[in-house]
Parts: structure tokens; sequence; C-alpha cells
């Protein structure tokens, strides 16, 4: 019994009800998770109590004055605050014409692909046929070839896609 008059149980029973170990029970009473009523005792209440408490206190985040609403509060409002920073930081990116809105970039692509196949596959044939028809050589015909697919391929690396599209 211990100076309340409450029953007290040894280290092995309070490890078994709580699902701990021995060692573990001591040294959470050495922290002053659970209280110790004599040598190697415990009073049962105060040590199911002190370790839900301790449980409660691990899992639950509070705030600086251990209020566990604030936590909350301040989290999110730590959340939209970055939130605001990183959109204004792609907004002034945006501004300087370092950061492309996705779509008009798809957008742009789209373009320059409609105007590789448009030039490689239509209009470069027409233009080499045209100007090869009376070439009677085979490296004539070859440097036409070249000559034609190069310029398509010039006036593609010289195209900035964003141009393509109008911007916001």
């Amino acid at each position: 019994m211990s100076s309340s008059g409450n029953p007290t149980y040894p280290v092995s029973v309070i490890a078994k009800l709580l699902k701990l170990t021995e060692r573990r029970v001591q040294q959470l009473s050495k922290e002053g998770v659970i209280p110790k009523a004599e040598h190697g005792r415990y009073e049962l209440a105060a040590a199911v109590q002190g370790y839900v408490g301790y449980l409660q206190e691990r899992i639950a985040p509070r705030g600086a004055d251990g209020d566990p609403e604030k936590a909350d509060y301040h989290t999110e409002k730590a959340r939209l605050t970055k939130s605001q920073a990183d959109m204004a930081e792609m907004e002034a990116a945006k501004m300087r014409g370092a950061l492309v809105d996705a779509e008009q970039m798809k957008e742009a692509l789209d373009l320059v692909i409609a105007e590789v196949r448009a030039n490689l596959l239509n209009n470069a044939p027409t233009r080499i046929a045209a100007r090869a028809k009376s070439e009677k050589k085979e490296a004539s015909i070859k440097l036409i070839a070249k000559e034609e697919i190069g310029a398509a391929l010039r006036k593609l690396s010289t195209t900035d896609p964003t141009s393509l599209v109008g911007a916001d």
C-alpha cells in the first residue's frame, strides 16, 4: 500500500498491463511519466493515467502555450503563407519570362510540330522536286535535298515556341 492508501503493484504487473517491458516502465518512471509509489512498486491508476497522458502528448501537436487547437491553426497559417509566397515567386518568374504557362507551351510545341511536318513532309519535298527536275547527277540532287532540309531546320531553330501563341 502507498502512503495514499491505494494498493501498489510490482513493475512486472504494470509492464504487462501497459504492454511494455519492465525496463521501459522504469525508464518512463525516471522521466516522470509513471509515478513510483515506493521502491519497485506503482499505483495502478497513476501509472495508467501517466502513460495515457504521455501517449496523448506524443500524438497531439500543440501550440507554443500547449493548446492543441492552436497547433493546427499555426500549421495551416504557415502553409498558406508559404503557398502565397510560392505563387508570388512564380508570378515574378513569369513576368521575367523565366516561367511559361504549361498549357501555352503545349500549344506552342503543337504548332512547332505542325511546322516541322509541313516543312519536312510537304514543303521541302515539293521544293526539292522543283529544283531537282533538271538535275541528272545524284550528287546534285542530294545537295539540293540537304540545302532544303537544312533551310527548313534553320527556320525552326530560330523560332521561339512561346511567340507562336498569345500570352495572357
